[in-house]
């Protein structure tokens, strides 16, 4: 190619020289020539337009077109998916994906190194996913905070998903509590449903739990208390949130391995009003997690506010034990067990578990609803009762907090020795001892003859 182009280049020429692959001479030519020439410089910046939005999609550089002796001059050469490793043997070649996965939903992003846009949210990275949504880290571009994103699976076309995604929006930004996670913003941008929430450092209760196995009781009182306080709130708008367990129950804190300065319940997607009936649930459809559900929820029995406190009994039992309640073999086992079976007993965890707390933990888990505490603020006060029972003064508190055992789950149960047994011994010891003393004599016996 001469310095001074006479005609337009053609497209693969225009890629080469976005991707600076060709010599500086021919470069400097194709540049001089858009420079002048208004179609080529549509078509350049096309190209360097389509460059950057897949850099900054963390997808990396893509390489300029390959012409082929089947392709036609109007047909795009297509990029390659994949590359294979030649670092490692011929007999095992590891292949890797040229591309990381993208959210084609999103619009193309505004900073380097962003996955993309949603209206005024800048998503940084993914925070974590489930079956109705994706939750990004993102920057709240007009207010200046980060937030975090929930968003509707794009693919959940359905409206009752639809309806619901955004009903838990509008029910979250009504609750203002500080145990309960805020929502700033609940809206729809380019079909796309979305909520932007206070941005928490911690991490829930679940994956404390995984790790940790059981907890302290001054810790889980401290847990306890302010879910307790966060479903007052919930329960004063005439709002249950039917789906407590430890995975809705998030850890804040200042940062990583930090103790945890505040609890903030989750996640009001199966929240239900007590006043108005509604219609996104099914008539005698089962909703909630089966381990965490109270009897009523599982019959399909009208609810009020003490679904929730057997719920939160539950999370304090596997906070205690280690283990997760009504734990079964199958769905229908546990279904089963939540109605009929008699709560799991913590005396075989630990024997020095105070009575007061098992008191607690038996009427928050009673099948009969009447039988719980009648509301959640009933239950704060009567764990701070407990906390401060008939002790005086800063020394006894701190001594009381003390004298709570987290459970052994490690520690084998003392084994009860028969009363008849401990008799057989002894009558066997007895005529062990008479024998001897038997033998004897008639040793010294034969001696003397």
């Amino acid at each position: 190619m001469s310095d001074q182009i006479t005609k337009c280049p053609e497209q693969e020429e225009l890629r080469k020289c976005v991707f600076n692959q060709m010599p500086a001479n021919e470069l400097d030519a194709v540049k001089a020539h858009v420079k002048t020439c208004p179609k080529c410089r549509v078509s350049f910046t096309t190209i360097l337009k389509e460059k950057v939005a897949k850099e900054n999609q963390g997808i990396g550089p893509i390489p300029p077109a390959t012409k082929t002796a089947a392709d036609s001059p109007s047909k795009p050469a297509e990029i390659p998916s994949q590359k294979v490793d030649d670092s490692h043997s011929t007999q095992q070649k590891v292949i890797t994906p040229v591309f990381k996965p993208a959210y084609p939903f999103l619009d193309p992003p505004t900073k380097a190194g962003g996955l993309g846009s949603l209206g005024d949210y800048e998503l940084i990275r993914v925070l974590g996913e489930g079956g109705m949504g994706i939750v990004f880290e993102a920057d709240d571009k007009k207010l200046g905070r980060k937030v975090a994103l929930k968003v509707l699976r794009p693919e959940l076309t359905d409206e009752n998903f639809r309806q619901r995604f955004e009903r838990e929006g509008k029910i979250s930004s009504s609750i203002q509590d500080d145990n309960i996670c805020l929502v700033y913003q609940a809206g729809v941008h380019k079909s796309v449903s979305f909520m932007a929430m206070e941005f928490l450092k911690g991490e829930d209760l679940d994956a404390k739990l995984k790790r940790d196995g059981w907890l302290p009781i001054p810790v889980v009182f401290k847990i306890a208390k302010q879910m307790a306080l966060g479903l007052a709130a919930a329960h004063e708008k005439k709002l249950i949130h039917r789906d407590i367990k430890p995975a809705n129950v998030w850890l804040e804190s200042g940062g990583p391995g930090g103790d945890f300065k505040r609890v903030k319940l989750l996640d009001f997607g199966l929240a239900k009003s007590t006043e108005v009936e509604s219609t996104l649930t099914a008539k005698g459809m089962i909703v909630g997690t089966p381990n965490y559900m109270a009897p009523e929820q599982i019959c399909g029995e009208p609810l009020d506010e003490r679904v929730d406190l057997f719920s939160l009994g539950c999370v304090m039992y596997r906070m205690l034990s280690g283990k997760i309640p009504f734990e079964k073999e199958n769905t229908l086992a546990v279904l089963h067990a939540v109605v009929e079976s008699e709560i799991p007993s913590l005396n075989d965890l630990d024997q020095k578990l105070p009575k007061e707390v098992y008191g607690l933990m038996t009427k928050l888990l009673s099948k009969n609803p009447a039988d719980r505490p009648a509301t959640a603020k009933k239950v704060v006060a009567m764990i701070e009762a407990i906390e401060n029972s008939g002790l005086e003064g800063e020394k006894n508190k701190v001594l009381s907090s003390m004298l709570f055992k987290a459970p052994d789950i490690q520690r084998q149960k003392k084994t009860k020795i028969p009363v008849g047994a401990i008799v057989g011994a002894g009558v066997i010891l007895v005529a062990v001892v008479i024998g001897i003393i038997l033998l004897v004599f008639k040793f010294f016996d034969g001696t003397k003859n």
